[in-house]
């Protein structure tokens, strides 16, 4: 991973700015002493959304997880914990649609494919109603700066998600900012009957977290 207390890094060079095709303006900065990518509102990748996902894999049994998918991957922080936090050890496929976010991954992060890592550019939805291979655990976390897309709360998305996950394995979902419990009530009457769940509300205060778990 690139050494990021490096004095040098935290020059005057930072921050840094990026346009999107997809998120329009993103930002490379230091902040709490952790180098972090943000969008116009909010933090992206690394800094409170690391911690956030971080809480909910507190949560999974990560032993003997061989194959994760990661859906939404930004700049790769949920990778970085995996590694180096939970020491896993899985072989990962990464999505991600916005090719600025890749590249910044790569150049500020070290975020980089190799043979145990796969980074796909490519719109999530559209890959897993494609896809047909099946993983340990399945990371959805997918913004597009405060907003998580319509798509990603439909019944059509979450069956699909639901084949692509073995029986025992695990689904993290960040599912959004700020959402009431009527609407979270609404997202889980969507889902597969064989997909048992648990909420974990105001996560750092604002985001709710849904750890899945297919039974059969």
């Amino acid at each position: 991973m690139e050494n990021c207390n490096s004095k040098k890094e935290k020059s005057s060079r930072y921050p840094l700015y990026f346009n999107s095709p997809i998120n329009q303006k993103l930002k490379v900065k230091w902040e709490d002493g952790r180098k972090v990518l943000n969008t116009l509102n909010t933090n992206y990748s690394y800094g409170i959304l690391e911690d956030v996902l971080n809480y909910g894999l507190d949560a999974i049994p990560l032993k003997n997880k061989e194959k994760v998918l990661v859906l939404g991957m930004g700049a790769g922080s949920v990778i970085k914990s995996l590694r180096k936090r939970y020491q896993s050890k899985a072989y990962i496929k990464a999505v991600e649609l916005d090719p600025v976010v890749i590249k910044l991954a790569a150049k500020k992060f070290n975020i980089i494919p190799s043979s145990d890592l796969e980074i796909i550019e490519k719109d999530a939805y559209k890959f897993i109603a494609k896809s047909k291979k099946t993983y340990d655990l399945i990371i959805v976390d997918i913004f597009i700066d405060l907003e998580v897309p319509k798509e990603f709360y439909s019944s059509t998305f979450w069956k699909e998600v639901e084949k692509r996950i073995r029986i025992g394995g695990f689904v993290l979902f960040n599912a959004g900012i700020d959402l009431t419990e009527e609407e979270i009530d609404q997202f889980l009457e969507r889902l597969p009957a064989n997909l048992i769940y648990q909420v974990i509300y105001n996560v750092f205060e604002s985001n709710t977290l849904i750890i899945l778990n297919k039974i059969d």
